[in-house]
């Protein structure tokens, strides 16, 4: 009997159930409650804290969020995350932002021009609507569209019109909007004076860029990345703000015409010397009297205002008294594209033009942000924590973004001198509506 009572003690330590317990399986949580715990903590992290929403913003989020609690198992994973993104759009404010619902895309992109929406870019299979004007989606006119995409879009209109060509193409999210089919979208283009309806299906095709880079697809060939299709001849030479756009930053003197050209885009980060780039365009403009400066920030949607700063204190001290400073805006000059825009006017006092289109966020901003990732849906929730006042330079301590007190001025407005917009018509002959002026007004 002894015996047996060893045999069995030996038993339990080599099976290790005498020394340690079996860790307990957590259950596998359902889609309600991954759900639930993803809106519980974007309320807490965001709608809760956010310094960019006031109480009202506050109180209508939370109504948005007891709604969706209520209604959650009626809803799609997209429609939910377009919930979140009504809250978040409540901020008003550009930086303050979340990542889009992955989805599935027609092959033809489409740009925002003055004069609408075209086609221009399309695989091999769809190249007879490139050119086409975008007129209605799923029988919504254009304009109705904007109006129904734009709760879902952070910033002011200009910027909310960049960032809907990221989801012009998408079919499911008509769809998920209840505004078409999820396996088609049918398009009223305008091409040849004629309308042109086609019903078309997503096709999985990469992109070759980031989505805040799309302004650089005017520039490319005819046959590109990825085989997209362009419309633009090869044959022609894209105009200076395009033909070295991948460059990030660059300079070039235009001696006949007495231009030193600077321009900063969205591919700044590639420069593998954006400080030393702007040393040697200084050295050379030292040596280039009688010359006008154009700082060109059409493209340049933000990045790390601190290497630019030199631009706007350097070159009003080497040229003369009498030559002017052309600033270039556009809807794409965003973020620290604004910040070396406003201190480009600021310190070139009356010296400055500018010329182009309004900025595309206010001069009053938050950015610096912390990044709340959801727990389960992993969308990413842009919350910035640091104000910046380039209208009237308030420093407010713990608030402001410190870089700001040492180079924040009071540039009070960025109010545009000779407004000029790029027309489709600008695009497909490679014009630069914009250099053209500047060279018949100097």
């Amino acid at each position: 009997m002894k015996g047996n009572y060893l045999a069995f003690f030996f038993v339990l330590l080599s099976s290790g159930a005498w020394c340690q317990q079996a860790t307990p399986v957590e259950p596998e949580k359902s889609r309600h409650e991954q759900w639930m715990e993803d809106i519980e903590f974007f309320e807490t992290e965001f709608v809760d804290q956010a310094p960019t929403l006031d109480a009202e913003s506050r109180t209508a989020g939370k109504a948005i969020l007891a709604d969706l609690r209520d209604n959650l198992d009626g809803l799609s994973d997209i429609q939910i995350h377009l919930e979140i993104a009504r809250c978040v759009v409540l901020a008003d404010e550009g930086h303050t932002d979340l990542t889009f619902p992955k989805m599935d895309k027609i092959p033809l992109r489409f740009y925002h021009f003055a004069d609408g929406y075209y086609v221009i870019k399309t695989d091999s299979a769809n190249v007879d609507y490139l050119g086409g004007k975008l007129l209605s989606v799923n029988a919504v006119p254009i304009s109705e569209l904007e109006e129904r995409l734009f709760p879902y879009i952070a910033g002011i209109e200009s910027w909310k019109k960049y960032q809907m060509l990221l989801l012009l193409p998408a079919p499911e999210l008509y769809y998920e909007l209840g505004m078409g089919e999820k396996e088609y979208m049918t398009l009223e283009l305008e091409k040849d004076g004629q309308a042109v309806t086609v019903d078309l299906s997503p096709k999985s095709k990469k992109e070759g860029m980031r989505w805040y880079e799309a302004w650089a697809t005017l520039g490319n060939d005819s046959e590109g990345e990825y085989g997209w299709m362009y419309l633009k001849d090869p044959a022609m030479t894209p105009p200076l703000y395009l033909n070295r756009s991948k460059e990030g930053v660059f300079y070039e003197f235009l001696d006949a015409e007495k231009i030193a050209y600077f321009n900063i885009n969205s591919y700044w980060d590639s420069c593998p010397d954006f400080e030393g780039v702007l040393d040697e365009y200084f050295e050379i403009l030292k040596t280039k009297p009688g010359y006008d400066v154009v700082v060109d920030l059409r493209n340049y949607t933000g990045g790390n205002y601190g290497y630019a700063t030199k631009l706007a204190t350097v070159p009003p001290r080497l040229i003369d008294k009498e030559q002017k400073i052309y600033l270039v805006t556009s809807s794409l000059t965003f973020s620290a594209g604004i910040v070396t825009a406003a201190r480009v006017k600021y310190y070139a006092k009356d010296r400055i033009v500018v010329v182009g289109e309004e900025v595309g966020d206010r001069l009053y901003f938050w950015a610096e942000s912390e990044t709340h990732i959801l727990p389960n849906s992993g969308i990413r929730v842009y919350d910035p924590q640091k104000e910046h006042d380039w209208v009237d330079d308030k420093w407010r301590l713990g608030k402001t973004h410190f870089a700001n007190y040492k180079y924040g001025v009071p540039a009070k407005e960025l109010d545009v001198d000779q407004k000029i917009g790029l027309s489709f018509d600008d695009y497909l002959h490679q014009r630069d509506p914009i250099m053209d002026w500047i060279l018949g007004n100097k």
